[in-house]
């Protein structure tokens, strides 16, 4: 991509950016949070990181699904669909640099992504989150941000098949989870109840899969505009 282009959208993405973290810094204020460093003096110049965590909290409040409603599983830190594809220059660069090898280059015919962008398995291969894949990239069609705010996807959990959601006790899922506060939960206790997904707090990482006993699994992960039924109709 030629140096002015990229000047160029990063320009645009730093003034969305801002407006976005405006936005969601009017939400906070609303509900009587204020960001630690905000000042009463006057406006304040947000540096990265403040604006990609602001824009990330911004989709997830105000954007609401629509901002993670892509057709295909993208690395951590993709931006919207429409916005990754515009930005993304298919240099591989995430591909080389994943420690797991959960990425890789779309085929024209693999699930109709376009050719040479990054995809992402969870079911077959889990994202370890380790932020290698975002900060190598060099247009910012993957911005780096803080691992809860990663939303690769968000998994289900099929009671049909789902051992714990019978009379077995089973906390496969549970266990494997990394993210903090846990996104498997179980609201009537560890014991005695069956696991739910908190999907405020999971990232779709994929670790949880792997474990799960069964066969087929019984949690898998799903892209985050597919309706939770379409996991127990299967």
């Amino acid at each position: 991509m030629p140096d002015a282009r990229r000047v160029f959208l990063r320009g645009l993405l730093q003034d969305a950016g801002e407006i976005a973290a405006d936005r969601a810094l009017n939400i906070l204020a609303k509900v009587g949070i204020k960001h630690e460093d905000e000042e009463d003096a006057g406006p304040r110049h947000l540096d990265q990181l403040d604006v990609t965590r602001i824009t990330s909290f911004a989709a997830e409040t105000e954007l609401g699904e629509e901002y993670f409603d892509r057709p295909y599983f993208r690395p951590p830190g993709a931006m919207a669909e429409a916005e990754f594809l515009d930005t993304c220059s298919r240099c591989r660069k995430c591909v080389d640099a994943c420690p797991e090898y959960c990425i890789v280059p779309a085929q024209s015919a693999r699930m109709g992504a376009p050719e040479g962008t990054p995809l992402l398995f969870p079911n077959e291969s889990a994202c370890t989150m380790c932020g290698e894949c975002m900060h190598v990239c060099p247009t910012g069609a993957l911005v780096p941000i803080p691992e809860e705010f990663i939303r690769i996807g968000v998994a289900r959990i099929s009671p049909i098949t789902c051992i714990a959601h019978g009379e077995d006790h089973c906390t496969a899922c549970h266990d494997a989870c990394p993210v903090v506060p846990n996104a498997v939960t179980f609201p009537g206790g560890i014991v005695g109840s069956s696991p739910e997904v908190n999907r405020d707090t999971c990232t779709g990482c994929g670790l949880c899969v792997s474990p799960c006993p069964t066969e087929p699994k019984s949690i898998v992960v799903m892209l985050r505009g597919v309706d939770a039924d379409q996991l127990d109709e299967e």
